[in-house]
């Protein structure tokens, strides 16, 4: 008897998962999500023998899926409701093909615009639901006890596991760990107001610190990989022109950090996240999480490394 608390990006991958193989599984949902189909499928040996003796097709098929994620980027990410309608009819479709019931399929229609929160990916998290053994709640949750969760309508949902599915808090406001920057200055002192970085990898008065995934440069449309590829090979242009001409630092300037955060914040305007409460959201509703554009603009951006915006500082 499994319980799974929430409903996002990790639920979306448990549930399915082990649904067949459990007695009972009960979900508790706070806010349904919008999820869109992943059309995931296998490749057939044929397939698989041609791709390994000709790899430019295996390269244009991913060319060509990288760059579908890219066009169906503004419906993720703009605060447009035409676009968000059109994102709205996939996931609707993809909730009418899963689920039969009427009224389960009204308890897992989000209300918020599409976008808002983060888009879910799956061919069969729905789907999960029209099994026998597996429960929607929608009740709030008032208490774990030893035998299992309780809700605000009293009833005691008996568990042997709980999974906690809950999501993460990103905290952009401190670091993990303490960080130290020049003239002895904590990083929570330069993220007191919520973190920002240069291209979200450097930040002003910690000389040759280069971050991966740091503040705005999470995507909401495709895969992390493109940016993290982008930030290794920034970052080793950076390390390799300290090595070549026996730099001590590279310190990026002040003035060149707040210029481009505050173009990623003005962008921010234009962006569907401001409209709904999210993990994507500080306490004060700025966004310091993801990247308000494509990722092959985050690409150009970080493709060249440009000493003039840095102090550098020879041995």
């Amino acid at each position: 008897r499994v319980a799974v608390v929430g409903t996002g990006a990790s639920a979306v991958q448990v549930v399915p998962a082990i649904a067949s193989i459990v007695d009972t599984m009960a979900v508790f949902q706070r806010t349904p999500a919008w999820v869109v189909p992943k059309l995931d499928r296998l490749y057939p040996k044929w397939l698989r023998r041609f791709l390994a003796r000709f790899p430019f097709f295996l390269r244009a098929s991913r060319f060509m899926k990288y760059w579908l994620s890219e066009l169906r980027g503004p419906i993720v990410f703009l605060d447009s409701m035409v676009l968000s309608k059109i994102g709205t009819y996939m996931s609707m479709w993809n909730l009418r093909r899963q689920v039969r019931d009427p009224a389960l399929r009204e308890k897992l229609t989000p209300e918020f615009q599409f976008g808002c929160k983060r888009v879910l990916v799956s061919d069969d998290y729905w789907a999960a639901f029209e099994r026998e053994n597996v429960e929607l709640v929608t009740d709030p949750i008032t208490a774990i006890e030893r035998d299992g969760i309780r809700t605000s309508d009293g009833v005691l949902r008996e568990a042997d596991a709980i999974v906690l599915a809950t999501g993460f808090k990103l905290g952009l406001v401190s670091a993990p760990f303490p960080v130290i920057g020049r003239e002895g200055r904590p990083l929570d002192d330069a993220w007191y107001r919520g973190a920002v970085a240069c291209k979200g990898m450097t930040v002003a008065g910690f000389p040759s610190w280069f971050l991966m995934m740091g503040p705005n440069t999470g995507p909401g449309h495709t895969s992390v990989l493109v940016y993290t590829e982008a930030q290794i090979s920034h970052t080793l242009r950076a390390i390799k022109k300290i090595m070549a001409e026996n730099l001590k630092c590279m310190d990026v300037r002040q003035e060149v950090q707040d210029r481009y955060n505050d173009g990623i914040q003005k962008r921010m305007k234009r962006m569907v996240w401001k409209g709904c409460e999210s993990w994507y959201l500080s306490d004060d509703g700025t966004n310091h999480s993801l990247y308000p554009g494509f990722a092959a603009e985050y690409v150009l951006r970080t493709r060249k490394l440009h000493p003039r915006d840095y102090e550098i500082t020879p041995f």
